[in-house]
């Protein structure tokens, strides 16, 4: 007689006792040359991807496979091996796999240990939105396993309840994991999607969605002759004068491109009511966006206006948008819900939208400012009352409408604000499902700062046809009536440096310091109160009554300095800003235009003073190439500091990327990008190897 030594957590041992008293008495375990409990490459002890104290890992030996292999074996071994027992393959909704999987693992364990059979979960799914799970084992067994799995509430499919697949459904090339017999399943070939097909049968189903909803109007257009009579020449000529124009026709004809207009009457001269409000706001000219984005939305089409912020793109799609509202033939008391809806990425661009919509006060249009972080009951109640505009962010609309206290379905004026924006906070899916409840037949207008390959993409999937419409140049560009002032400085020098400017400044002077993080906001506006200089701050973390008090005192002047993160970069609308000042220096490139662009708005000029220390070495160059392109001047350390940078990264890149980091096996922090041990990153040394 031969001892076994056994060893594990006590309700392994007992597994294994039981298991080989099994095969002791001629159970239908253990067959076959490489089967049974602990025979094989992969017994319990050996170093294998099942259970066992033999894992390199170390642990409880119990490691997650791509497949959710859980059973009893390794490689080789298993309930019936190679070669003993019975196969069965099972299908169960994807959506299913975690009540048996359990948490951990726990639940597959619990029924592989009381039924006796090994159950393998393939990892992926498959089109039809199913997993395969692999039985092995006896007949009971098998059996058993099924019915625990139903007692789960899993719901447990055939394999012709689909219909076969290309490949064998374990996802093994034909072969059911490990099966040597040479017998290939029948491989039946998948039919190819018909694309063209599933989108009429989306058509169909949105105009049967949709079918009942009263038609829409959208051209409400009369060109003056003097606009539709104007040579291509003067055409062009306008265009460059006002910050060279580029307009693009969906169907690549600029002959169907509506010419600019001129003056605010040109656009609007059958509206008088909307030139009066125009009028009584003081605006001299139409801005560029708003001279070419009028005449292409008044007659009913969509557009993409890009042009950087403080342009007027905010009046550019709002006054046609009140105009469409009173314009359709159902009358407003009789809608059910809003007529328009502006999407915008942040609550303080959303307050200040709403805000224009309130100047204007045209024919009594209502308007409701949805948001997170506001008081949600008095906005059900607004709502509830009926208004025609919902100006709102993606989060809090969505919460809206899946309660359905907003129904978009009568909405047929659809503005996406600062569309870059929305996709760079992760708005994209909060969107998608916005869109799904918007009739397909709707006027849409989309304005963006940038022109990425993701707005380009979501302008492709919810607009028709649209006319582009781009003020300035694609590439980053800062406004031009700002000053960009460089000041090389150590990060212990900021503090006094900002103190130094304020003890400057002004009585008439208004500044908006921004910093990277929302602790460095707190602990500057501390330290100046601390220094008896009233200033506000605002960030994320604060509450939202305290935010928009903090921008009010701001913009009445009670305050005169404002701390912010980047919360404020865009769409903040004061047009009295003197300077800004760039604390810490942006993560992004793009968010320093959009910063410094917070003053020098309104014909007015402006100051951008920016501290780049050390660390800010390799976004030199980007800063250099904006600075020049508006003809400001650049300080010879920056220069100096873009130059060490492109040498450190031509010699790490020589090297191999530099440093020794081992990426996710690494020591240290370990991950997926975070390195490891030694691992030199950009800012750590100039050119010369140093510690910079």
């Amino acid at each position: 007689m031969k001892s076994v030594e056994i060893s594990g957590a006590p309700e392994d041992i007992e597994n294994a006792r039981k298991m080989i008293e099994d095969c002791l008495s001629g159970s239908d375990f253990g067959g076959g040359r490489r089967g049974g409990y602990g025979g094989g490459r992969g017994g319990y002890g050996q170093r294998n991807d099942g259970w066992g104290r033999g894992d390199r890992d170390g642990g409880d030996g119990y490691r997650r496979r791509d497949n959710y292999d859980r059973g009893f074996s390794g490689r080789g071994g298993g309930f019936g091996g190679e070669s003993g027992g019975d196969r069965e393959t099972i299908f169960v909704e994807t959506s299913e796999v975690g009540r048996i999987i359990g948490r951990g693992g726990s639940r597959i364990r619990e029924m592989e240990s009381e039924s006796g059979c090994r159950i393998k979960v393939s990892r992926d799914g498959d089109s039809y939105g199913r997993n395969s799970v692999e039985l092995s084992g006896s007949k009971d067994s098998i059996s058993k396993a099924k019915h625990l799995m139903e007692e789960a509430g899993v719901v447990i499919k055939e394999e012709n309840d689909y219909g076969r697949g290309g490949q064998d459904s374990v996802g093994n090339n034909g072969t059911a994991n490990g099966d040597t017999n040479g017998d290939t399943p029948e491989v039946i070939k998948r039919p190819p999607i018909d694309w063209n097909a599933l989108r009429q049968k989306k058509e169909i189903f949105d105009r049967e969605r949709f079918e009942g909803l009263p038609p829409i109007k959208k051209d409400f257009y009369s060109e003056d002759d003097h606009i539709a009579n104007m040579h291509s020449e003067e055409v062009k000529q306008i265009r460059r004068e006002n910050n060279n124009i580029i307009v693009d026709s969906p169907d690549g004809d600029p002959s169907s491109i509506p010419n600019p207009v001129k003056t605010f009457e040109d656009a609007f001269k059958d509206y008088p009511l909307v030139l009066e409000q125009i009028y009584n706001q003081n605006f001299v000219k139409p801005s560029p966006i708003q001279c070419q984005a009028w005449p292409v939305l008044m007659q009913g089409k969509d557009l993409i206006g890009i042009a950087q912020t403080g342009t007027g793109k905010t009046l550019a799609f709002l006054l046609p948008a009140l105009v469409h509202i009173d314009g359709q033939p159902v009358p407003r008391s009789e809608r059910n819900g809003p007529s328009a809806l502006v999407l915008s990425p942040t609550r303080e661009l959303a307050q200040q939208i709403e805000t224009e919509v309130n100047k204007i006060n045209y024919k009594g249009i209502r308007s409701i400012c949805v948001y997170g972080g506001g008081n949600r009951r008095e906005q059900l109640a607004k709502v509830k009352s009926g208004v025609e505009i919902v100006v709102a962010t993606p989060g809090r609309l969505n919460d809206f409408m899946m309660n359905g206290i907003i129904d978009v379905k009568h909405v047929t004026y659809l503005v996406m604000d600062e569309a870059d924006r929305m996709l760079d906070l992760g708005f994209e899916l909060e969107i998608k499902k916005v869109m799904l409840d918007i009739r397909p037949d709707r006027q849409t207008v989309m304005t963006s700062a940038t022109w990425p390959p993701a707005v380009q993409e979501m302008a492709d999937r919810y607009m028709k046809d649209p006319y582009k419409v781009f003020v300035g140049t694609l590439d980053l560009a800062a406004v031009h009536s700002v000053t960009q002032v460089v000041e090389m400085v150590e990060e212990y020098e900021k503090k006094n440096m900002l103190l130094d400017f304020i003890h400057q400044m002004g009585p008439e002077d208004k500044v908006i310091v921004f910093v990277g993080k929302k602790i460095v906001a707190d602990d500057v506006s501390s330290d100046l109160a601390m220094s008896n200089i009233i200033c506000q701050c605002i960030h994320g973390d604060r509450e939202q009554c305290d935010r928009e008090a903090a921008l009010e005192e701001f913009k009445n002047s009670s305050v005169r300095i404002l701390v912010a993160t980047d919360v404020a970069s865009r769409g903040l609308d004061v047009k009295d800003i003197t300077h800004v000042i760039n604390y810490d220096f942006p993560r992004h490139i793009e968010e320093y235009v959009h910063r410094i662009g917070r003053t020098g708005r309104a014909g007015r000029s402006g100051t951008a003073i920016t501290f780049v220390a050390r660390q800010d070495w390799k976004n030199a160059q980007n800063l250099i190439d904006i600075m020049a392109e508006a003809n400001q001047e650049i300080p010879d350390e920056l220069l100096a500091m873009a130059e060490r940078y492109t040498s450190f990264k031509r010699r790490q890149d020589s090297e191999g990327g530099g440093g020794r980091g081992r990426g996710r096996g690494g020591r240290g922090r370990g991950g997926r990008g975070r390195g490891g041990f030694g691992r030199r990153r950009d800012n750590d040394f100039d050119s010369e190897g140093f510690f910079f």
